[in-house]
């Protein structure tokens, strides 16, 4: 019997090669697979005001990451921020047009990397895979 890698190890060589791939899609476009991430979920808030811990909470993100994401992404004209009418402490992010015009395509990448990815799977065999993804998901974030 092969000795196979420990699951995760797995899920770091899927990681990088997930990341390769959505970077390489997305190469025309000014963006690598992280903003992205960013990017569908501001859209995925659409209406709701996000700030910046928003999105390091929901990333398990430091502050000062956030904050380069966010400022790569109004550099290129993805989003804008503002200070909070709700608390004037915090930034609150908003998608642009310009987003909009290329919200599509990522979404698009998204679909074709999981269908790639549940290749050969049954329906039945796919939610069993998320099954497991989440209780592993669990298992590790209760720490």
């Amino acid at each position: 019997m092969a000795n196979l890698p420990f699951p995760g190890e797995y899920f770091k060589m899927i990681n990088i090669l997930f990341i390769a791939h959505v970077d390489a899609a997305l190469r025309s476009l000014g963006l690598t697979c992280a903003q992205s991430d960013v990017l569908m979920f501001l859209s995925e808030r659409s209406g709701e005001e996000t700030t910046v811990q928003d999105i390091g909470q929901h990333f398990r993100l430091k502050h000062p990451t956030v904050i380069g994401f966010v400022r790569r992404l109004e550099d290129k004209g993805f989003v804008t921020t503002a200070v909070s009418e709700r608390d004037r402490r915090c930034r609150v992010i908003r998608l642009t047009d310009k987003f909009a015009e290329v919200e599509r395509v990522l979404q698009d990448i998204r679909n074709r990397m999981d269908a790639r990815a549940a290749r050969g799977f049954s329906p039945e065999e796919m939610a069993q895979l998320q099954s497991y993804l989440a209780r592993i998901y669990h298992n590790i974030s209760e720490g």
